[in-house]
């Protein structure tokens, strides 16, 4: 069971939101923003990279191959410190003749009033691609 107070989750369910809203609009500089200015993307088990700060986040991003749509099914929330947070998201990653589950990992931090994702980490589940993307 989570240990966060109860205006917690909602902030945290806004940039789940808005991250995968951003993602499939290619608004790479606001997906960035999501982050802390000194923010990490570790995409080392996927595209094995590990990229670090918000202008090199927007450009790592804008290069990935594009997806048509990011669906986040599931998260959940613990505190760690009085101001950080552990979360682990599903997200359903949908691609041109593709579908990949993917899990996220990420430590996020309240400044003022909003949540900002301090580390992000995401590792491949499964991918079922279809007869003609093959």
């Amino acid at each position: 069971m989570s240990n966060i107070s109860n205006d917690v989750r909602p902030k945290v369910a806004d940039v789940v939101a808005r991250y995968a809203d951003y993602c499939d609009h290619a608004e790479w500089e606001k997906a960035a923003g999501l982050f802390t200015d000194d923010g990490v993307f570790d995409a080392q088990a996927i595209f094995g990279q590990i990229v670090q700060g918000r202008p090199a986040l927007a450009e790592f991003m804008s290069t990935r191959p594009a997806a048509v749509a990011h669906h986040p099914t599931t998260f959940y929330v613990d505190a760690v410190k009085d101001d950080e947070y552990h979360v682990r998201m599903k997200m359903l990653v949908l691609f041109h003749g593709a579908l990949s589950s993917i899990d996220y990992q990420w430590t996020m931090t309240q400044i003022g009033d909003e949540m900002q994702i301090r580390r992000q980490e995401i590792a491949m589940v499964g991918r079922v691609t279809n007869k003609a993307s093959r």
